[in-house]
């Protein structure tokens, strides 16, 4: 597509498979995140990329690196970041917290350039882990989401969330026997479970508001077929589970969850809204807790997604996601700062 000293730009969806082997490398370089692996990465440029996503390869040796970017705007680039990406898709061999590399980049961009965005970035896992802003650079906070880091015993975990919670569970608990329910948790982890698991997810969404505002995940649209690559491939890889919280034998509540280095990601939940009264999706992550402590191989639990309230019940670990920024004139940050004070 377009070549230059170091970085070149070719189509994203024509090319990235030629280079999974290298993307992969400089992600294990770096923090061999599950969410920058080639096998979230490819389904995502397969069910939501188009001609106008670019891989960037840098062919220096010395400074190697790869991104999917797309063009937002004359001269304005940003990362590929469909709504099923919680992380942006930049990847260096060594962190860049200066973020010389990523000026670079910018640089080499095609035609003039005149800003990149690296969006959604978390500062312990990003290759350019900027903690302020800086010359050239705008460190813009995103979003706030949470974690849970599993230490002691469940019930020592337990104990620690406070009566409210504890005691709403309780009684949701108590309202399901007295319906006559019996629940139990299952997790699917082979990859011949997944469509149907996907199916009985898309079930649980469509029936909701998702349902009525035309986005939710189901078997025949592109978003159930992404969740259907990537939890077949990761099952493969001992890399996944779904969840299912069922009522005698109906799925009320499901998790989506991928798993590698004592990391847990919960990418979507879905529950049966015409069962808010068991509040079935609450019940589902006590039991999900409740087992991951038993395991032992979930050091810590994220969400990547914006901090609900259902999340502080369950978490009180709260940090920062971000975008950056990076600009040919810091000119441009000045002119930024002053539009936003008058707006």
């Amino acid at each position: 597509m377009n070549q230059s000293m170091g970085w070149e730009f070719h189509s994203g969806p024509n090319c990235f498979e030629d280079h999974r082997s290298t993307w992969d490398a400089l992600n294990q370089a770096v923090s061999h995140h599950i969410l920058l692996d080639s096998g979230f990465v490819s389904p995502l440029l397969k069910h939501f990329g188009d001609s106008s996503v670019i891989l960037g390869v840098n062919m220096d040796n010395s400074v190697p690196g790869m991104t999917l970017l797309t063009r937002r705007g004359p001269g304005l680039w940003e990362t590929f970041q469909p709504s099923q990406a919680p992380i942006g898709l930049l990847l260096f061999d060594k962190p860049d917290p200066n973020g010389e590399m990523l000026l670079q980049l910018m640089r080499k961009l095609p035609g003039f350039a005149l800003e990149l965005s690296v969006l959604q970035q978390d500062l312990e896992y990003s290759s350019v882990p900027l903690k302020k802003s800086c010359p050239g650079l705008e460190r813009l906070d995103y979003i706030e989401t949470a974690r849970i880091t599993l230490k002691g015993t469940f019930e020592e975990y337990w104990r620690e969330r406070g009566t409210k919670l504890r005691n709403n569970i309780s009684r949701r608990r108590r309202r399901m026997i007295e319906g006559g329910y019996k629940s139990r948790l299952v997790a699917l982890r082979a990859p011949h479970e997944v469509k149907e698991a996907i199916r009985e997810y898309g079930r649980l969404e469509s029936s909701g508001w998702k349902g009525k505002s035309g986005t939710a995940v189901s078997e025949e649209n592109c978003q159930g077929r992404f969740y259907r690559d990537v939890f077949e491939h990761f099952c493969e890889r001992r890399e996944a589970a779904i969840y299912q919280l069922r009522l005698d034998d109906k799925v009320v509540a499901s998790d989506l969850c991928l798993m590698r280095n004592g990391m847990m990601i919960v990418l979507k939940t879905a529950y049966d809204e015409s069962l808010e009264e068991y509040a079935p999706a609450l019940l589902m992550r006590e039991e999900i807790m409740r087992e991951i402590f038993e395991q032992g191989s979930v050091r810590v639990v994220e969400f990547y997604g914006r901090a609900m309230d259902w999340h502080t019940r369950f978490s009180s670990e709260i940090r920062s996601l971000y975008h950056i920024n990076c600009l040919r004139f810091n000119s441009l940050s000045t002119l930024r700062k002053i539009v936003r004070r008058f707006k």
